[in-house]
């Protein structure tokens, strides 16, 4: 009891320490955050949530009714419509792929015989977003993460030819380079990226022993169940679209390991030298033929965007953005009999802060120097494409955005002593996080899984890749309560709610925790539209340097 009660005692001298060293909450701010309130959060959040909505899915009637009730929101709340045509809306053309597994084939030839992989249980997809039929035989070549860094330090491709044949690749990228860095690379994006401009004619992703501990392989098979999506550009083009890779699949572990079973390195090997972040490249002895095979279907879904002008005359037409994604997975498989995706803490909880956090805004005195945005995706979870979209076409000069604010989540399940601001880091973002965090008690501490490349899984990607410094704030695993073990609680949340319809109002909740993270990001983003200076990437960062304003 005694070492207890120390404990306890050095926590509170730590947190008045961290509170002490920094200014106070301006008078203002401390006025609009009595609106921060856990009574309309889970108002907002079981509305969402609700079955009635049947999962937000995009393009879905529930969605619709989701973005609906989120405009209505934005304007009693008298926010000024940021959408198109003087609405709170901004409809995204999409390109919805709705795979056909019974007409999917993968067959392997090794040493002249040829073996039939099974859908679901040995292989999966998605579809192609170009071909609706496809068919391809090509040799295979192993090509570790399949990645390069930009200073070319670490090379997958660097001695290897895989020009007319089909890369295999392990999911994630190594585990020694930089946590954000290691999740750019990690996209799916930049590894089909780097496989086209080697020559290469199709993609092969391998599920480790590792990825099956996180996520087990039958659930990732329900997800691949549900339709895949790009977003159509101006010339009906769909997004991030590479047509010189015709097929991609996604294999099991024991169909993944069945490659490399006459291979010049052992499976055994492979997987050491991935976690050792070994560069590895090889031919394997075997060739595959694929069959893809997918419908195509046109549909469009809403962003919903408003905005509380500022009241700077220079500072004014600048955005600070706060965003939250709106859709979640929709109707899917059942699981223990309930098929209904709802959503509620990814993310029908991040766009419950995002209307509480507006309604403070709207609280103030005065507003802020700087415009306020406030957006609800659609599609983050066909990968993040409203965001993407929105950041391509952007209502308002995509310059005069400062930041994004994103929430993906919020801090629903314990009291917190501790927050990871994943993006924080690479701009002076991290002076302000910093700040405010302390003016709360909280700490900031490094991203403990960077394995899970959260920073490249949620909405605030999309404004990093057009230069606008970003932040994800989340809580940490420290949670106030000793006897609660954050990070079990979040292996254990994600291995059997996360992306299932149990992940619902019924779970355990903590609205208290929620008012303290919407506490936090409201003065995170007060301060950035107060401050005469717009935040700047730190130099030298790598995301900075790569999409930067120069």
């Amino acid at each position: 009891m005694r070492n207890f009660l120390s404990l306890c005692a050095l926590f509170l001298f730590s947190s008045l320490a961290l509170a002490q060293s920094a200014p106070p909450i301006p008078p203002d701010a401390q006025s609009a955050m009595r609106e921060l309130r856990k009574e309309p959060f889970r108002a907002h959040m079981a509305f969402l949530a609700d079955d009635l909505l049947e999962g937000r899915g995009t393009g879905r009637r529930g969605h619709e009714i989701a973005a609906r009730y989120v405009g209505a929101q934005f304007e009693g709340l008298g926010l000024k419509p940021a959408g198109q045509d003087g609405t709170y809306y901004q409809r995204v053309p999409f390109r919805e792929i709705t795979v056909d597994p019974e007409k999917c084939a993968i067959s392997v030839t090794e040493n002249g015989s040829t073996s039939e992989l099974k859908w679901g249980e040995d292989f999966i997809m998605r579809g192609s977003e170009v071909y609706p039929d496809v068919s391809l035989e090509a040799p295979l070549v192993f090509v570790g993460y399949g990645v390069r860094t930009p200073d070319g330090r670490y090379d997958d491709y660097a001695s290897v030819d895989v020009k007319g044949k089909i890369v295999v690749v392990f999911s994630g990228a190594p585990p020694s380079l930089p946590s954000e860095l290691q999740a750019h690379l990690s996209s799916s994006r930049e590894k089909l990226r780097s496989a086209r401009g080697h020559g290469a004619v199709g993609l092969i992703s391998l599920w480790r022993p590792k990825d099956e501990k996180s996520l087990p392989w039958q659930r990732v098979v329900i997800g691949f169940g549900f339709p895949a999506m790009r977003w159509l550009g101006p010339d009906g083009m769909p997004s991030d679209a590479f047509p010189e890779l015709k097929v991609t699949a996604l294999l099991s572990t024991s169909a993944s390991e069945k490659l490399f079973q006459h291979a010049s390195k052992p499976w055994a090997q492979v997987l050491r030298d991935a976690e050792a972040s070994k560069p590895q490249s090889f031919s394997l002895p075997a060739s595959v033929s694929v069959r893809e095979v997918a419908h195509h279907e046109t549909i469009t879904s809403p962003n919903v965007i408003a905005v509380l002008p500022g009241s700077d005359p220079k500072l004014s037409p600048e955005y600070v953005v706060y965003s939250a994604h709106v859709d979640h997975l929709g109707i899917g498989q059942p699981i223990n009999g309930d098929s209904i995706y709802n959503g509620a803490v990814d993310d029908a909880s991040g766009t419950a802060a995002l209307l509480v956090i507006a309604k403070a805004f709207t609280a103030l005195p005065h507003p802020p120097a700087r415009s306020v945005m406030f957006i609800g995706f659609t599609a983050e979870e066909k990968g993040l494409l409203g965001s993407d979209y929105f950041a391509h076409f952007p209502t308002v000069p995509i310059h005069n955005i400062v930041a994004d604010i994103n929430m993906d989540g919020a801090a629903v399940f314990y009291a917190f002593n501790d927050i990871i601001a994943l993006g924080a880091a690479d701009s002076t973002l991290d002076t302000v996080v910093r700040r405010n965090a302390a003016r709360l008690g909280l700490k900031v501490t490094p991203d403990p899984e960077p394995e899970q490349h959260f920073f490249v899984r949620a909405d605030q990607y999309s404004f990093v890749r057009q230069g606008v410094p970003s932040v994800f704030i989340n809580d940490g695993e420290e949670a106030k309560d000793p006897k609660v073990n954050g990070k079990k609680f979040a292996e254990e949340w994600v291995a059997t709610r996360y992306h299932a319809p149990s992940d619902d109002m019924n779970q355990p909740l903590d609205f208290d925790a929620a008012v303290e993270f919407m506490q936090l990001d409201f003065l995170v983003g007060y301060d950035v539209a107060l401050d005469p200076e717009r935040p700047k990437w730190k130099p030298g960062d790598f995301f900075g340097e790569n999409f930067g304003r120069k």
